[in-house]
């Protein structure tokens, strides 16, 4: 995919070739003339900018190594007495140096669906899969609508770009889902008072481990006054023994051996 500079938070409704003069929660059925097809909106409740969505593994413990994203397709016009079908295609672009690959960073979906009949969406499952070195680089694949005689591309958003030429243009947004996976993990806000006492400093790397090994939810390793200072002192000195054990030794991200803080140490 080439990915352009967008716009940020430029949003614009694109109706191509249609007149429209109302809609309703469940299909924007006011139409004159023919269906068409297109990518929710909103995902997770949340209205989006753009058409990427962001799978952050950096959250999910050592264990979890797939998840699923669910995709729903919307009608554009009226629902039918009878099952109309759709496609999608699967694709990342020839030279881009974040492609996903298939059966490493993602599970190839069904390609063919069925809006059934009285219905308004459909909803699209996409098993993602955790690739062991992405921390080292996000990847990227695209999921493409294709429209047929019966459901078309009628509605979709805009997307404001600059091109090559510094011109500003406008792509659609919602025939195409872009699904970039990476490992970032924060620093939770802790770590200024408590993190390099205990911990010495910051590696995502040496996070990971101390999680996997106390056993601790990433989520709740992040959260505010859920881990209490005592517990991260007894974290901090059990893998600082942990550590010690090791042959050979762990390294951490700067290829040195991995160690805690001071506090921890003595």
């Amino acid at each position: 995919m080439n990915i352009k500079t967008i716009i940020p938070a430029i949003v614009l409704p694109l109706l191509l070739g249609v007149s429209t003069t109302g809609c309703n929660e469940d299909t924007l059925d006011t139409y004159e003339g023919e269906n068409g097809i297109y990518f929710d909106t909103t995902y997770n409740g949340a209205e989006m900018m753009s058409d990427t969505i962001k799978v952050h593994w950096g959250l999910e413990n050592s264990n979890v190594t797939s998840q699923k994203v669910t995709l729903k397709v919307k009608l554009f016009g009226n629902t039918a007495p009878v099952d109309r079908k759709f496609s999608i295609t699967v694709e990342t672009d020839e030279g881009d140096d974040l492609a996903a690959a298939e059966g490493v960073d993602y599970v190839m979906p069904i390609t063919e669906y069925v809006l059934p009949a009285g219905k308004a969406e459909v909803p699209i499952e996409f098993e993602v899969l955790r690739r062991p070195n992405l921390k080292d680089s996000p990847r990227r694949v695209r999921i493409n609508l294709v429209e047929n005689d019966e459901l078309k591309f009628l509605y979709t958003r805009g997307l404001p770009y600059i091109d090559e030429n510094e011109e500003t243009q406008v792509r659609p947004a919602d025939f195409q889902r872009v699904i970039l996976m990476e490992e970032t993990f924060p620093i939770p806000v802790w770590w200024v008072i408590y993190g390099e006492l205990y911990f010495g400093d910051w590696s995502a790397t040496k996070a990971a481990l101390i999680c996997d090994v106390m056993n601790i939810n990433r989520k709740e390793w992040v959260e505010v006054n859920v881990l209490t200072e005592g517990y991260l002192k007894y974290c901090g000195k059990y893998m600082h023994r942990y550590l010690q054990e090791q042959d050979p030794k762990i390294l951490d991200e700067d290829g040195e051996p991995m160690v805690m803080g001071p506090v921890s140490i003595n």
